[in-house]
């Protein structure tokens, strides 16, 4: 049953290209492959920034303007409208 053979993997193509016609096949491959790429990115990205010393992170901000929103449970930065801080996952309703 988990082995798939010729005529199955004819059939799925053959419904792929039912679905999106021959001429977007490109642009659906192109698009992706970009959404890959960008993931991959930012996976390294996040990874990158959690292999950094933590030193900077740990230190509270000393002057908060008022259109500047922080999260009392690390301190980072974020925005306004954030219902969670998405460094520690933290619930800033709590907080309030």
């Amino acid at each position: 049953m988990g082995n798939i053979r010729g005529l199955e993997i004819a059939l799925i193509v053959l419904a792929i290209i039912l679905i999106f016609g021959v001429g977007k096949l490109g642009q659906v491959g192109g698009s992706l492959g970009k959404s890959i790429r960008e993931f991959r990115r930012e996976k390294d990205k996040k990874d990158d920034s959690e292999a950094a010393p933590t030193d900077a992170k740990s230190e509270k901000p000393a002057a908060k303007s008022s259109k500047e929103k922080f999260c009392p449970g690390c301190g980072n930065k974020i925005s306004a409208n954030a219902k969670f801080c998405m460094e520690c996952g933290a619930n800033l309703g709590d907080f309030s």
